[in-house]
């Protein structure tokens, strides 16, 4: 069928007025934002950056102090999710091991999910069970915390230790199902527990020793509590005795045969799980575990690597694997350049089920939420004054874009940020 002269000039018009309406809606938007940022009583009292990027056209489409150094908080953990996809493959290597005269020798690679209460499956361990076994750990001992973490915090579960070989989340639990549980049961003795003698909830340990307090209300149905223990080499060999069944010793020597990596838990999954509730000690030991597995002892070195792989040039500083560190500053262009890795690393459907989705699920499950379906899959990154989320943005045009939104130096309730950056956020969906 031909097509007339006076057709194809009425779908060129066509076209023009509906890309021409298109790109007048997102000027509007964007002159919109840029008044927000520029006049709104929220983000004129703090320190705010933002970037939005079309990875498809490879196009910067909103800039607000982009190049500008922010304390990242928990959006450090996107660094971390893109050194994993990086170095490991379909499952997260947990030791590597040897047989040497009937006696198992293993080197952890500091996986966090060995004997860790949400993995119930635990395949690490079947080599292991009762035969006598020796660890052989790096002659350092790795620091428990990080640079810049709060020492006063030692005793909430957001910030338990580091370390080589990290067993049970290196915390005890305590929870009551028709009967009071204490995993590890090692730690019966060492603690005292109070009924109805303070309201509330309420854990402590002592900084220097395995010693705890633990209060529970009258009612302890639903009573659980989490409080890290203090790790070291020998409680590392009397947990493992105890869990499998025979002796376990410790060794700074470095295991010279090996025979092979035994895993224990999925990639995919674990990232899952640390991204949607933001567990600090799962990334921690996530980044440890990458690092080795490409023979990094030196978590500084094994950082650096990265940043030079993936040509960050903006000058920022990266301390840790979880954003506890107020040393961490990072700019909104060099978290998008890590988000576009990921974008290019992995399926859409993995990034929506690794990053939380608004209004439905993780740390941005009251926030966010889209009409029919999410609309925002993102991570947070919260300490005191200090509130980011940085991710991919779907708009009602069916673009992917990705953003990053920092916010610094706050004092007004972080609820009043987060509504303001909503606006924000629906004007990209809706204009877009």
């Amino acid at each position: 069928m031909k097509i007339s002269q006076f057709t194809l000039i009425a779908i060129f018009w066509v076209f023009v007025t509906i890309t021409g309406c298109q790109s007048i809606k997102q000027t509007l938007a964007g002159n919109s934002i840029n008044r927000s940022f520029k006049k709104s009583e929220i983000f004129t009292n703090q320190f705010t950056g933002f970037l939005l990027y079309d990875p498809q056209s490879n196009v910067y489409l909103k800039e607000w102090n982009a190049d500008l150094n922010f304390t990242p908080a928990s959006n450090t953990k996107i660094f971390t999710t893109a050194a994993c996809l990086q170095v490991f493959g379909d499952s997260i290597p947990t030791y590597d091991l040897a047989h040497i005269d009937s006696v198992v020798h293993i080197e952890p690679y500091g996986d966090p999910t060995l004997l860790h209460p949400d993995f119930p499956e635990q395949p690490a361990l079947y080599p292991l069970m009762g035969t006598p076994t020796v660890v052989h750990l790096p002659e350092r001992p790795i620091k428990a915390f990080g640079p810049g973490w709060a020492w006063d915090d030692y005793q909430y579960s957001f910030q338990s230790e580091r370390f080589w070989m990290p067993i049970y989340a290196n915390e005890v639990r305590i929870f009551n199902s028709d009967t009071l549980h204490v995993i590890p049961d090692f730690f019966e003795d060492y603690i005292d527990l109070y009924v109805g003698e303070r309201p509330g909830s309420f854990v402590y340990r002592e900084f220097a020793y395995n010693l705890f307090n633990i209060w529970m209300e009258d009612d302890s149905s639903s009573f659980e509590r989490k409080i890290p223990f203090q790790v070291s080499n020998e409680l590392l060999s009397i947990l493992m005795a105890d869990t499998i069944g025979a002796s376990t010793t410790t060794t700074n020597s470095p295991l010279l045969v090996k025979e092979k990596t035994v895993y224990n838990q999925a990639t995919i999954p674990t990232l899952a799980l640390m991204m949607q509730r933001s567990d600090n000690f799962l990334a921690e030991q996530l980044l440890i575990t990458a690092g080795r597995a490409k023979g990094y002892e030196n978590q500084d070195a094994f950082r650096n690597r990265l940043l030079h792989a993936w040509q960050l040039s903006d000058q920022l500083q990266w301390v840790d694997g979880s954003g506890l560190s107020r040393y961490n500053l990072f700019t909104p262009r060099a978290i998008v350049k890590v988000l576009n890795y990921i974008y290019r690393e992995v399926d859409w459907q993995t990034i929506q089920w690794i990053f939380p989705n608004g209004g439905k699920s993780g740390t941005i499950k009251n926030w966010y939420p889209g009409i029919d379906q999410p609309y925002v899959f993102a991570k947070t990154g919260t300490l005191s004054n200090n509130h980011c989320l940085s991710g991919f943005i779907v708009t009602n045009s069916g673009r992917k874009l990705i953003f990053s939104f920092m916010n610094n130096n706050y004092l007004t309730p972080v609820n009043e940020v987060k509504a303001e950056m909503q606006k924000v956020l629906e004007k990209i969906r809706d204009n877009y």
